[in-house]
Parts: C-alpha cells; sequence; structure tokens
C-alpha cells in the first residue's frame, strides 16, 4: 500500500461543494456519521469469511469516497473490493489494516478543510 500522503482531494471537494464551508462541513459531517456502520459492516463480513458481503461493504465505502478521495486513495479501496473475492483473507486484512490507518487520517484532513474553510 502506499504512504501515507494527501488522502483528500481538496480541489474536488471544494469544486463539488462550490467551496461553501457549509456544505463541505456537511459532507464532512455525513461522511462522518456513516463510516462507523460502514466500518462494522466490513468488519462483520471479515469475521464471517463472507467474501460477497466483504467486497459490498467495502463497496459502500469506495463509493463514500468517491467524492473526496484521491484517485490513488480511491483506487486502493476498489482493490480491496477487488480482493475481496480473490486474495487469502488473512492477506486481505492486512491490506485492510493499512487502508483503514489512511483512513483514519483521510478523515482528519476532512476534518479540519471543514473547519478552514
Amino acid at each position: 500500500m502506499a504512504a501515507n500522503t494527501e488522502l483528500l482531494d481538496e480541489h474536488r471537494i471544494r469544486d463539488i461543494t462550490r467551496n461553501k464551508a457549509s456544505m463541505i462541513r456537511s459532507l464532512s459531517e455525513l461522511f462522518a456519521r456513516e463510516l462507523p456502520g460502514m466500518l462494522a459492516g466490513i468488519n462483520a463480513a471479515h469475521s464471517d469469511g463472507d467474501r460477497n458481503a466483504l467486497a459490498q461493504a467495502v463497496h459502500k465505502l469506495k463509493s463514500a469516497l468517491g467524492n473526496f478521495a484521491t484517485g490513488e486513495f480511491y483506487q486502493e479501496v476498489a482493490n480491496l473490493e477487488h480482493n475481496a473475492h480473490q486474495q487469502d483473507l488473512k492477506l486481505w486484512q492486512a491490506d485492510w489494516l493499512s487502508t483503514r490507518e489512511r483512513l483514519d487520517s483521510l478523515m482528519q484532513q476532512l476534518d479540519l478543510l471543514g473547519r478552514d474553510t
């Protein structure tokens, strides 16, 4: 997985929100509210060994990230979705843990943008 670099596509989020601070904050808050449920779905599907549910849960996360993640990070999550069907689940989990850490960084970047705007 890639190093912890810029994960937030600031230009894209400013474009889709027309650079309105209230819209940026709303998008950030909505994602923050939805994220725990998405993470729980991924963790439950992984624990159950249900590859189809795992791919669907990661797809939901990927779709939510499409509004503001960099193309590189979006592709990283897309690879996790694809690999849910292909990869040994222990290897998949190692990749997921790396992505999960980067997701925390993305949340911090999104929160800062919402505050700074």
